[in-house]
């Protein structure tokens, strides 16, 4: 395990022996509207929640839309010479050469604003996307929360050697319980009148303001230094990075040169943890038919960990919304009887004995307590299985978990239903060096891609 940090938050670092965070303005290459279109058409989702469907529908909306950039399509014929990563290059050239992308003259932090309604309430989100001296997971300031795979970083890596550009913002997550940092935010966006925006079809409206002004970047830059960073959404995206940053190095002799160079940095929005526009949706579970025949078992497996009580659909909907501490509570539904049951643990002493050595912090995560007792204790499935995902699909909206288990159409045997994790918790875990389970979280709403990219050319 990693050595946790310790941060009181009070301006000072108490992260001994680890760098401070250093924080870069940049120059953004950004759409340029009258030649590119409507910023509405041109934008779109981090590629990893992009859908085919919604590919395709990314594809039409503009022939400049970023999702060619960031997962282009491909096709049957591709092969060395010609795939979704050198198109991505060539479509990259293609629109500076054009002028459909141009890069700001002026090195700038961006003030970037998301307004949205989520949990029954109209929130606005606001970081700053800067760069961020990369460093390693645990000698640094930056830190993660959730595990990495392979396959999305070999893509991603093959992207960036490719375009040599920071295509998406990497979301990250600064403690700021003075609010000194949120003070800083507040004054750049009251000094700027000149947003861009683009509004979602979700309804998120997006606004992105330049700040060039040195001494108030300078501020921020001071401010972010003795603050961990803790990586909200990204991880793929920041490991890459760090890979490429490594790849470059050895290829230049980087020893022999002086100075920073731009792919020691990664295109980052960083949010201040006590934003109230935070907001954490949880990711629910549902078995695959091959689960059925222990299903109808489970409740009566599960009353040795947990007080299993008969529930309504009503109570499991709710239960995806709330946002109480204390020891887990998971809801659960089985096609084949059609129960419904909400699971409270009555001990912590199952998760000491299933996951020594971690954190009281790991161990009190609703999804590590279903992995543990739930799956891999009463279900059977290995610990391996669990955590690559096998047998399991991931649902965000409770409802649709509900209908896919016990509907008309349902097509899983069982589902389970999950509390969001809390801030306090992913901050708690990652200062414990830890990495919560995949699909921990949902961050919601994602950021955007293609309000600012970041070229690693140049130097």
């Amino acid at each position: 395990m990693a050595t946790a940090i310790r941060w009181r938050g009070s301006g000072a670092s108490t992260a001994e022996g680890r760098n401070l965070a250093t924080l870069r303005p940049f120059r953004a290459l950004r759409y340029e509207p009258a030649r590119a279109g409507r910023l509405d058409d041109l934008v779109a989702p981090p590629y990893d929640v992009i859908s085919a469907e919604m590919q395709e529908a990314l594809y039409r909306r503009n022939p400049y839309n970023v999702v060619r950039l960031i997962l282009g399509r491909q096709y049957d014929g591709d092969g060395p010479n010609d795939n979704r990563y050198t198109r991505a290059k060539g479509d990259l050239e293609s629109w500076i050469a054009k002028g459909i992308l141009i890069e700001d003259l002026q090195p700038a932090v961006y003030v970037y604003e998301q307004r949205f309604r989520a949990v029954g309430r109209d929130l606005t989100r606001r970081g700053i996307i800067c760069a961020i001296e990369l460093s390693p997971f645990g000698q640094g300031m930056v830190f993660p929360h959730e595990e990495t795979f392979s396959a999305p970083k070999a893509d991603r890596m093959h992207l960036l050697r490719a375009t040599r550009t920071n295509l998406c913002p990497i979301f990250g997550l600064v403690p700021d319980d003075d609010r000194s940092l949120s003070a800083l935010l507040e004054e750049a966006v009251s000094s700027r009148t000149d947003p861009i925006e683009a509004r979602e079809e979700t309804g998120v409206l997006n606004r992105l303001c330049a700040v060039s002004d040195a001494g108030l970047i300078g501020r921020v830059a001071e401010a972010m230094k003795p603050r961990p960073i803790f990586i909200a959404d990204g991880h793929h995206r920041y490991e890459t990075a760090l890979n490429y940053r490594d790849e470059r190095r050895a290829a230049e002799n980087y020893r022999g040169l002086p100075g920073t160079r731009l792919y020691d940095d990664v295109m980052m929005m960083c949010v201040p943890m006590c934003d109230s526009g935070l907001v954490i949706l949880p990711t629910h579970r549902l078995l695959k038919p091959s689960a059925g025949a222990l299903a109808e078992k489970l409740p009566e497996a599960a009353g040795k960990y947990f007080r299993v009580k008969e529930a309504d659909r009503a109570e499991l909907e709710r239960l995806a919304s709330s946002n109480e501490s204390g020891p887990a509570v998971i809801g659960l539904a089985i096609r084949r009887t059609g129960g419904l049951y909400t699971l409270a643990l009555t001990s912590g002493e199952p998760m000491k004995e299933a996951l020594p050595g971690t954190s009281d912090a790991y161990r009190g995560l609703d999804v590590a307590v279903l992995h543990s007792l739930l799956l891999e204790r009463c279900l059977g499935m290995t610990r391996e299985a669990v955590g690559r995902g096998e047998q399991i699909t991931y649902v965000k909206d409770a409802a649709e978990a509900l209908d896919r288990t016990l509907g008309p159409a349902a097509d899983h045997e069982v589902a389970f239903v999950l509390r969001p994790t809390r801030i306090d918790q992913v901050r708690a875990v990652a200062a414990a060096g830890e990495k919560m389970p995949h699909k921990s979280t949902y961050f919601y709403p994602k950021l955007l891609s293609g309000l600012v990219m970041r070229r690693l050319n140049g130097n």
